[in-house]
């Protein structure tokens, strides 16, 4: 990617601990660590070690993960084109790249998909729950999920479930394209 930054740790804990009108005496006293290291990392002025991280987590009430989060306001996370996975349907009649921020992939993933004509994708179910949204982009394409069908037009969306058998199928003679989002609820 580029332009990588390192996550903004102490920023990060500062928004968590005004999102919860937290002192940082209070955050200082529930944590165990000082309030003047709290206030160095804040500041972006310290690095914490991951057992302090996890100290101060755990006293916002938070996963370890999220001060780790690149997810501040002002940052605008990029994966770009280039540096999309590319993966190929077992029959190689279209690509699936991968938009997903590595992160997001316990419970969402995206997907741009390009079908050659008349190509198909077929999957296996994915987890309880689990649902898909289709977004044709161009072309004309048929989806199955269990034994339904349905058949959707350029600027249509179909949503079906994800954790029994599915597949798209292209039904041009012309490429199409579409986006996918996989959504896997908790």
């Amino acid at each position: 990617m580029d332009n990588y930054q390192p996550p903004t740790i102490g920023l990060n804990i500062a928004n968590f601990r005004k999102q919860r009108n937290m002192s940082l005496d209070e955050l200082s006293k529930r944590s165990g660590v000082s309030k003047s290291m709290l206030s160095q990392i804040e500041q972006e002025k310290s690095n914490p070690t991951i057992i302090t991280v996890w100290k101060i987590a755990r006293a916002l009430g938070i996963s370890i993960e999220e001060p780790l989060e690149n997810s501040s306001n002002n940052s605008i996370e990029v994966l770009r084109r280039e540096d999309s996975p590319i993966i190929f349907s077992d029959s190689n009649s279209c690509e699936i790249r991968a938009n997903s921020p590595i992160h997001m992939t316990d419970n969402l993933e995206l997907y741009y998909i390009t079908f050659k004509p008349y190509g198909k994708h077929s999957s296996m179910p994915h987890f309880p729950k689990a649902e898909e949204f289709l977004t044709v982009i161009s072309g004309r394409l048929k989806v199955s999920s269990g034994n339904r069908t349905c058949i959707l037009n350029k600027g249509d969306t179909g949503r079906y479930r994800a954790d029994q058998h599915h597949s798209i199928e292209n039904l041009c003679g012309s490429e199409s394209s579409a986006f996918l989002v996989v959504w896997f609820p908790k």
